[in-house]
């Protein structure tokens, strides 16, 4: 069964590897840790997390960020914190400006913010102006505009008090997931 299901977000032409980073890295970790809902399930996967951590590249973060799935996105956006920033902070900020929906936006904004800081503005605006317009706008809308008037930018809304929360929930989550990471990989 799993299989089957890694299967039907493979996308043609990817090369071999793939199944292999998306059960060490993606699968046992996405339903968890994307959109919003990463900081009220990480305790759940942490620990996994961890030991996943010190095994993944700066290139397969890439890739994973690079791929325009969703489950990748927002685990590569969560495993961009666990590699050296410089190696992966272009490809973060670009993630960010492709996303198409919530799972993987907002990852992508809290570790736009952690390693990018006012450099993922664009990004952010990026996606913003590409869903204001939608007739079914999620979550996403207001939480990255929060995003972006903590990065001092000018968001085209004045953010909720809710978004302002489950962004700085967000980010509390991706700075705490760097510190871990350090930490474990200093050990090391």
């Amino acid at each position: 069964m799993l299989v089957v299901w890694l299967m039907a977000f493979r996308k043609p032409g990817q090369g071999p590897g793939t199944g292999r980073i998306d059960r060490r890295f993606v699968v046992p970790f996405y339903l968890k840790m994307s959109g919003a809902s990463a900081p009220a399930y990480l305790p759940d996967v942490e620990r996994s997390l961890m030991r996943a951590s010190g095994k993944i590249t700066a290139t397969e973060v890439r890739w994973l960020l690079s791929t325009g799935d969703w489950r990748r996105m927002a685990m590569g956006a969560w495993f961009a914190l666990a590699v050296p920033a410089e190696e992966v902070r272009d490809t973060v900020v670009a993630g960010m400006a492709e996303s198409h929906r919530d799972d993987s936006a907002l990852p992508l904004a809290a570790v736009g913010a952690t390693l990018a800081g006012p450099d993922a503005l664009g990004a952010m605006e990026t996606y913003i102006e590409r869903i204001i317009d939608q007739p079914r706008r999620d979550q996403s809308f207001e939480i990255v505009a929060s995003a972006i008037a903590h990065l001092g930018g000018t968001p085209p809304v004045a953010p909720a008090t809710w978004a302002v929360e489950a962004f700085d929930e967000l980010l509390a989550t991706a700075q705490g997931l760097q510190k871990s990471f350090r930490t474990r990989h200093a050990r090391r």
